[in-house]
């Protein structure tokens, strides 16, 4: 089982950071590699297709939305090539929102040689994807003040 989790302070209500995290439009603002997002998260069984580049490779993933509850928290799911859930939850701390980001999954047989590795760089892409988050929002705000 890998795990990886981060969590990061953002100074928008629980609200604007669900919606902005449940657009698929806003992905290339702080999701890493992504190429393309394609689809519409309006609930519980939507999907979402990514295309990704990672290390001269490129890789589309379809995600399903499994859990929706605005403004709370949002799952998706990969199901192929290895089952992935990858959990977003929001709450408000302190003015502004509290954003938690958990990717959970099992590794295929053969990517178990090198788990250590992937677990490094999940970690590290949950905690880069996080700070991408609350700069692409809080520069926003910066903006829409002036």
């Amino acid at each position: 089982m890998m795990e990886a989790r981060a969590s990061v302070h953002i100074g928008r209500s629980p609200e604007a950071v669900f919606d902005f995290i449940s657009d698929p439009a806003n992905d290339h603002a702080w999701r890493s590699h992504l190429i393309s997002s394609r689809g519409r998260i309006t609930g519980t069984g939507d999907r979402v297709t990514h295309t990704y580049s990672y290390q001269g490779r490129t890789a589309t993933i379809d995600l399903e939305v499994t859990e929706h509850r605005r403004p709370e928290r949002l799952t998706l799911t990969i199901r192929d090539p290895a089952k992935i859930r990858i959990t977003l939850g929001c709450r408000a701390e302190d003015g502004g929102t509290r954003v938690s980001a958990t990717i959970r999954g099992e590794l295929p047989l053969a990517a178990r040689v090198f788990a250590g590795r992937i677990q490094k760089e999940a970690d590290e892409l949950v905690r880069a994807d996080l700070a991408s988050l609350k700069r692409a929002l809080e520069t926003s705000l910066l903006l829409s003040c002036r």
